[in-house]
């Protein structure tokens, strides 16, 4: 990669990474990371799909939120993204996934495939709250 193609790629990730930040610091949030092990390995696609994802700067970017994260005291948790895609976030159940869709056996439950890998990854998430120091239940204002 060239000098002009690192810094408008760096530039990009910068402003990204800011925005993921300052939505976390705004809403008093941690970011959750998920561990990006393996993420070329295991790169599917066709064509030009896979030569984006494995030429995408995965770490360089979970680096830059870590850093910035940091330096405002909001907690970065990385977890592991093992069977977030294939496992039902309403029942717990192994379900299909099929191109985009997400499909339960036992709920009968449907849904986008990456909604329910996220959801499954903002479950796990949360269970790293107590370690942090946040509740899990907010108390009710009146």
């Amino acid at each position: 990669m060239g000098n002009k193609e690192k810094r408008i790629t760096n530039n990009i990730l910068h402003k990204i990474s800011r925005a993921i930040v300052k939505e976390a610091l705004e809403n008093n949030s941690m970011i959750v990371l998920g561990n990006l092990k393996g993420v070329r390995r295991n790169g599917k696609g066709r064509g030009f799909n896979r030569k984006l994802n494995n030429g995408f700067p995965y770490h360089r970017l979970s680096q830059f939120i870590e850093y910035k994260a940091k330096w405002l005291g909001i907690k970065v948790v990385k977890i592991s993204e093992k069977g977030t895609s294939k496992t039902c976030h309403r029942c717990g159940h192994i379900g299909l996934r099929v191109g985009s869709l997400f499909k339960c056996p036992n709920c009968r439950y449907s849904c986008n495939a990456d909604f329910n890998g996220a959801t499954n990854m903002l479950k796990r998430g949360m269970g790293y709250m107590p370690m942090l120091g946040a509740p899990l239940t907010v108390p009710r204002t009146r």
